[in-house]
């Protein structure tokens, strides 16, 4: 590199350095397509709180860091590598900034930025900020995630952490993933990235993560209305389901009442209008509104075959049927007004499976290579060893298949299958395809 390019390199390095050291509130970087320098002036852009590099001298920097990096802090044969210390940490922070700014993807360097962080050079906040300006343009690198992921495990190894902080660096975090996932569809290093900080305010103490939960459910239902092709977020929406069942009986009042208790109604609506005729029980949508956690589980599946002595938390149980027939209707909805959409017929399978499994574990059964077998508890594990896999009988078989919960379900969605089928949709044939051979239903179905 002659001296000019040499020159050039080091101006470029020193602005960049200067911007990010005047201005902590950095939101995003990006490269600007220039094909020259026609009017003699730095590269470097600095707007409000944007920091931009014009196109025309990328491949200059990048090639110029990445070699000094590479000749001087990675080892190579018969050669040792410079540690990071107090005289070359400067430098070093500078080839590191401007290098992953431009590629992020190179694992090394992130691992060259570990260190110095675990040496003191760096520090967290500062890195956490940095990393958030390179996913400002590359939303789906996933070395940036991981790298935020092992500075949060860091910091949360310090036990006299405020609830204050951790609310920042949860909101931080929450904040950053909705960056992502706006920038890129299908962005699952983002929503995995999502889940894992959930997860790890779950071990935290003084922090609530119940209120997360309900609020996190809220929000992916309302992401999932704008982006109904987004799969990573109906993943992340099944985590939400499992999570908001964790939910206190305290906090659950809170949540009911600030949907209005939408998810009874939602229940009650859809058990008026598929009740089986059959039943003896023929009860109005005013009546059922009016029947406890209790009396409507009974309602709903009133006979177990379970032969352990476990109580049957009724209130769960009930909470459960009506989150997963909201999350039903409400896919029902979506599939009406947004046609053809494989991600959510994806999602309604999950919601079905989940149900049928309620009523398997309510019945003491599972499904093994086809065939309904008995199952022992998982709790208390009393079940003889002789009755463990058994097949069931026929007449336990036709307990299942009697309840009204699952003729409500398979009534349910016969008819959505037929009017979907009417409508042109192909998914909807693959749909009861599934609930035959997948969910062994075909004998009911």
């Amino acid at each position: 590199m002659d001296e000019d390019k040499f020159a050039l390199v080091e101006k470029v390095m020193k602005d960049v350095d200067n911007v990010m050291m005047k201005n902590a509130e950095l939101c995003a970087f990006d490269i600007v397509p220039v094909e020259a320098n026609f009017q003699n002036k730095s590269p470097v852009l600095h707007l409000e709180n944007c920091l931009g590099l014009e196109s025309w001298c990328v491949k200059h920097v990048y090639m110029y860091c990445y070699s000094e990096l590479m000749d001087k802090y990675f080892a190579k044969p018969k050669r040792k590598a410079q540690k990071p210390s107090s005289v070359n940490a400067e430098r070093l922070t500078r080839l590191l900034n401007i290098t992953l700014l431009i590629n992020p993807e190179l694992n090394s360097l992130w691992n060259k930025r570990r260190e110095m962080v675990l040496n003191c050079f760096l520090q967290k906040s500062s890195e956490l900020q940095f990393s958030k300006l390179v996913l400002s343009r590359k939303p789906k690198c996933n070395d940036a995630f991981a790298y935020r992921r092992w500075l949060l495990k860091e910091i949360f190894k310090d036990s006299t952490l405020q609830s204050n902080h951790i609310n920042s660096l949860a909101n931080d975090e929450i904040y950053v993933c909705d960056l992502a996932s706006d920038k890129s569809a299908n962005n699952y290093h983002s929503w995995n990235h999502r889940i894992w900080i959930i997860n790890l305010l779950k071990k935290c103490k003084n922090f609530d993560v119940q209120f997360l939960f309900i609020k996190e459910y809220d929000f992916s239902e309302r992401w999932l209305a704008k982006h109904v092709s987004d799969y990573s977020c109906f993943h992340y929406r099944q985590f939400c389901i499992e999570n908001i069942f964790l939910v206190s009986v305290e906090r659950w009042s809170t949540f009911d009442n600030h949907i209005n208790g939408y998810n009874r109604r939602s229940l009650i609506k859809t058990l008026g209008n598929n009740f089986p005729k059959d039943i003896t029980v023929q009860a109005s949508e005013a009546d059922l509104l009016t029947y406890s956690d209790e009396s409507l589980v009974n309602l709903l599946l009133s006979y177990s075959n379970k032969k352990c002595n476990c109580t049957v938390d009724n209130v769960l149980l009930c909470r459960k049927i009506e989150v997963l027939f909201h999350e039903l209707d409400l896919n029902s909805e979506l599939l009406r007004f947004y046609k053809y959409h494989e991600a959510m017929w994806y999602h309604r399978r999950f919601i079905v499976h989940k149900l049928i499994s309620i009523m398997y574990d309510h019945f003491g059964i599972n499904r093994q290579n086809g065939s309904l077998v008995k199952s022992s508890c998982g709790k208390c594990n009393l079940d003889a060893t002789s009755e463990r896999n058994a097949k069931i009988v026929r007449y336990d078989g036709n307990r299942i298949y009697s309840c009204v919960l699952f003729n409500v379900l398979m009534n349910y969605e016969k008819v959505f299958i037929d009017e979907r089928r009417i409508d042109g949709d192909n998914y909807a044939d693959r749909h009861e395809k599934y609930l035959r051979f997948i969910e062994g239903l075909n004998n009911v179905m």
